[in-house]
């Protein structure tokens, strides 16, 4: 499974996607660095490294993260070499799963730089504590986590276009317009997984009220990733080259 995983890493690394993706994710830390140039003395580090996180869950992350899910489970297919992964025998699963490995990691390592970029806050006196420091990365982790799964819909519909790059950017836009929406829904804001997120690590930057306990949250957000994993195995594995 490494060499799946590291084959995936080294099909990337000439892309310029992951520039792209990067330079998004980098983009908030940087907003938040300058709109709180004059505010320093009332910002603590929780809530500096805090106040950019509802933005990227239910905005940044599901558009740089959908992109880059998409990429690697279409590029084989419209790039027409799809059939070369299987002149060396290859299980379809073991090759779906290695994909869905490799963007799991790949959305942590960015939740990670995204975070650690709130260092620059430091440059204009915002206060740094070991704890609160810790419990930050946690929390950007968990967020990273929880948006995998999240994603895990716009993944499947990816498979099953196949070849249908655009309609999967498409769908992944409508998902963030509609979690986005859903923050003031207190039905949709209960079962939408990408606002689940907001619930979970709990963020108090912005007022959600929801309609149904945490327990109904976790269940959808843990019936649709199962769904959407079944789905992307199957079609992957009945699919013809």
């Amino acid at each position: 499974m490494f060499r799946f995983i590291r084959a995936e890493f080294m099909k990337l690394k000439g892309s310029s996607i992951i520039w792209v993706c990067l330079a998004a994710c980098c983009l908030l830390p940087l907003i938040g660095f300058v709109v709180n140039l004059e505010a320093s003395t009332q910002t603590t580090w929780v809530s500096y490294s805090a106040q950019n996180l509802w933005l990227a869950i239910l905005l940044l992350w599901p558009c740089v993260f959908g992109l880059i899910g998409t990429y690697i489970f279409t590029r084989e297919s419209i790039e027409n070499t799809y059939r070369n992964l299987f002149i060396i025998p290859v299980g379809r699963v073991r090759l779906a799963l290695a994909k869905l490995a490799t963007l799991l990691l790949i959305i942590l390592a960015m939740a990670s730089l995204s975070y650690m970029l709130n260092f620059l806050g430091l440059f204009i006196g915002i206060p740094f504590e070991t704890a609160p420091f810790w419990d930050g990365l946690i929390t950007y982790l968990k967020s990273g986590l929880l948006m995998f799964f999240s994603l895990l819909p716009v993944l499947s519909v990816a498979v099953i276009c196949r070849k249908g790059y655009l309609i999967a950017i498409c769908a992944t836009m409508i998902y963030t317009v509609l979690s986005f929406v859903g923050v003031w829904s207190s039905m949709l804001s209960s079962i939408l997984p990408i606002v689940t997120i907001l619930r979970v690590v709990q963020v108090t930057s912005i007022k959600i009220e929801y309609a149904f306990p945490m327990s109904v949250s976790y269940s959808c957000m843990a019936a649709i990733s199962v769904v959407s994993v079944v789905s992307i195995l199957w079609v992957l594995k009945k699919q013809d080259l």
